[in-house]
């Protein structure tokens, strides 16, 4: 097993990528230069493997933390696929149509959603990418390791979390979408999972960057934590630093500040 001069953990929408969805020309650069000095660069994302390897296909990236840490992949190979119960999915799916909200299956190759209404349309929109297709069965032949439920409407959100509370967590990302996954099931915990696994006992050279609430989590395991300047104020207070915006070069500028370029 080959090792590493420390792990850096990127989170793509607000962080690694622009507001185009993409990796801009610097941050390819800084990726290629951390590979160049052994340091292992690992995406960590509530998306799906699907999106983060179309996504990273132009880099070196094959790590990841994807589905707020339900599916987790270790140099190529799947490391961790931590699942849904199908009665716990059909649950949450029949208490939010109750509710007006449509909500999306994610597997690791695909997703399917019940219906959609203007919430499902304006975070698509919002994350440059297609809608999904509309199969209201699709969870009956799958298994699921990700829900994510559409809603503009907060106040609905603590009658999920008074309901479920017990067995699943919920990050509401958006102003739009909220996503689902197991109980203790985060971002943090897919990171332990391949820090363990990488034998990366001394968190030293361990950083992570992120802008949303689904990010503090990961914080929390790493040495140095940067929050990106369009961050949350709740993100930045959690971090140990707290760099520009995406959209100008605030990866570029927290690697500066720790002596990584």
């Amino acid at each position: 097993m080959k090792k590493y001069k420390g792990v850096l953990f990127f989170d793509l929408d607000g962080t690694l990528l622009n507001r185009d969805s993409q990796i801009s020309l610097e941050n390819l650069w800084l990726l290629e230069h951390l590979a160049k000095q052994n340091y292992l660069s690992v995406i960590a994302s509530g998306r799906s493997p699907k999106e983060i390897e179309e996504i990273t296909e132009q880099t070196a990236i094959s790590s990841y933390v994807s589905l707020n840490g339900q599916y987790v992949v270790i140099e190529g190979e799947v490391f961790a696929d931590h699942r849904i119960a199908p009665e716990l999915v059909d649950e949450v799916m029949t208490f939010s149509q109750q509710l007006g909200h449509p909500v999306a299956c994610y597997t690791p190759t695909e997703y399917r959603v019940n219906f959609i209404d203007e919430a499902t349309k304006k975070l698509y929109q919002l994350d440059n990418a297609p809608l999904p297709q509309v199969d209201p069965d699709f969870q009956t032949t799958v298994g699921v390791n990700m829900l994510y439920l559409f809603s503009e409407k907060i106040s609905d959100d603590k009658l999920l979390e008074e309901k479920f509370n017990e067995v699943l967590t919920f990050y509401r990302d958006s102003p739009f979408s909220i996503a689902i996954v197991n109980k203790n099931r985060s971002k943090k915990a897919g990171i332990q999972e391949l820090l363990t696994h990488l034998e990366l006992t001394d968190l030293m050279n361990t950083y992570a960057f992120g802008d949303g609430n689904n990010d503090i989590s990961m914080f929390e395991v790493v040495k140095y934590s940067v929050a990106m300047g369009n961050a949350g104020s709740n993100v930045k207070k959690a971090a140990t630093f707290v760099t520009h915006d995406n959209e100008t070069n605030g990866i570029h500028h927290a690697l500066q500040h720790y002596g990584l370029l």
